[in-house]
């Protein structure tokens, strides 16, 4: 997992802790997610029974919404 993902998951977390649907959808956006994969994300980390970054990466993974390669070096 790279750092844009984990950063994503953790504020994903944060967001979904503090139920904040209209902030969820404005950082996903932020993501380059399109709607209907928002909806799918949203639904699939509400289904979480705590907002875990770890899961929630890899739930953003299985979707491909980061465009960047984890083995992307400097």
């Amino acid at each position: 997992m790279n750092a844009l993902v984990e950063f994503e998951a953790n504020k994903l977390a944060d967001l979904f802790s503090q139920g904040d649907i209209l902030s969820i959808h404005m950082f996903m956006d932020t993501m380059s997610i399109s709607f209907d994969v928002q909806d799918v994300l949203f639904t699939r980390i509400s289904a979480l029974r705590q907002p875990d970054p770890i899961k929630i990466a890899q739930i953003i993974e299985s979707y491909g919404a980061s465009l960047i390669h984890e083995q992307m070096r400097y």
